[in-house]
């Protein structure tokens, strides 16, 4: 299924002030801990059977930005639920006036959290199944990210074979770098805005294409190599390395200490 473009995205967490843009709420669509709750709202749905469809309407125009608010989760199942209260007028003037909180200028993280946003668009919520899920598979849902939930006890999805969350040692190496990057990186006092840790887990995502666990173990070096530079590049990374420290345990030593 088609989507909206990141530009499109990031231009509407811009403009919205980062908030939902239901009037008067001021839940932030990132939280202070990095947890994207934002949702993406398609005015006139993108579903046939969707709130406010509109059939006449080119693919392009639905996932274009006329069409599209953020909102957070409660606010987006609010209007989806009363259609006859929140119709497209009404929407349309919500996001007028939301736009009219716009909170400061563009930042660096404003790009990776557009990114979340639309990774969250593409989620796929099973209610308690009784039988299989098919994932990427010609003629089944579709999904960048597939979202169980069941009353038997707990759900385990182990990662593929052949990916790094697969291999005990690659896993625990790979935990150890982005452990250590977002403890040089929150050191630096001198940043302007609060670090957010799901920040490196965003730009993972985007740099290699799927969450870290789920990387191929072919490219387990050029996920470590990325780490490592982006530890060095740290403010405390140069002063350790000035000072001669090693900023980081290689794989071998790691495997030596900690392996299994």
């Amino acid at each position: 299924m088609a989507e909206p473009s990141l530009p499109t995205i990031k231009r509407l967490f811009i403009e919205s002030g980062r908030r939902c843009a239901f009037p008067g709420c001021e839940t932030p669509l990132v939280l202070e801990s990095g947890e994207i709750i934002g949702e993406i709202c398609h005015i006139r749905a993108r579903n046939a059977r969707g709130p406010r469809h509109d059939r006449n309407q080119s693919e392009a125009q639905r996932q274009g930005y006329d069409n599209l608010l953020l909102l957070c989760p409660t606010h987006h199942r609010v209007i989806d639920a009363q259609p006859a209260a929140y119709t497209v007028g009404v929407l349309q003037e919500m996001k007028a006036q939301a736009i009219a909180n716009l909170d400061g200028p563009e930042r660096p993280s404003d790009r990776i959290f557009a990114g979340g946003l639309l990774g969250k668009l593409r989620d796929v919520v099973i209610n308690d199944n009784q039988g299989n899920i098919a994932i990427n598979s010609p003629g089944a849902i579709q999904a960048g990210t597939l979202v169980v939930k069941s009353t038997r006890g707990t759900t385990k999805i182990n990662p593929p074979p052949g990916s790094i969350g697969a291999d005990g040692d690659a896993r625990r190496y790979v935990k150890h770098l982005i452990e250590r990057y977002i403890e040089f990186a929150k050191s630096d006092t001198s940043r302007t805005g609060q670090f957010k840790p799901a920040v490196i887990y965003a730009t993972i995502k985007r740099e290699f294409g799927s969450q870290w666990e789920l990387v191929s173990r072919d490219r387990f070096a050029d996920l470590c190599a990325y780490l490592q530079q982006s530890i060095a590049k740290t403010r405390l990374g140069r002063s350790n390395a000035a000072k001669g420290h090693a900023l980081y345990s290689s794989f071998e030593a790691f495997k030596l200490k900690h392996g299994k």
